[in-house]
């Protein structure tokens, strides 16, 4: 990634702001700093990735769990259900 300076001056903002935003980025997981080398994009799937991931499957997760209540089918049925789907796809 471009130096904090560079990426400052093409932004047009102070290069605090783009060395803070520089610290979130790394405290989460999606860029790595190494000494005298720069900023990088980290290896491996990005935290905020998986976190989101989950979040959109607890959304449908608890959707699908609500409407299977109303429709009166327990836990042990929609779960057999979604196993018999689950070997349909492959």
């Amino acid at each position: 990634m471009p130096p904090v300076r560079k990426l400052a001056e093409q932004l047009l903002v102070n290069p605090n702001t783009v060395a803070r935003a520089y610290r979130e980025l790394e405290s989460s997981g999606v860029v790595a700093s190494r000494r005298g080398a720069g900023v990088f994009i980290a290896d491996g799937q990005s935290p905020l990735a998986r976190r989101e991931k989950t979040r959109i499957l607890t959304e449908r997760i608890d959707a699908l769990l609500a409407e299977s209540r109303q429709l009166d089918v327990d836990l042990e049925a929609l779960v057999k259900l979604i196993r018999q789907r689950d070997r349909n796809l492959k």
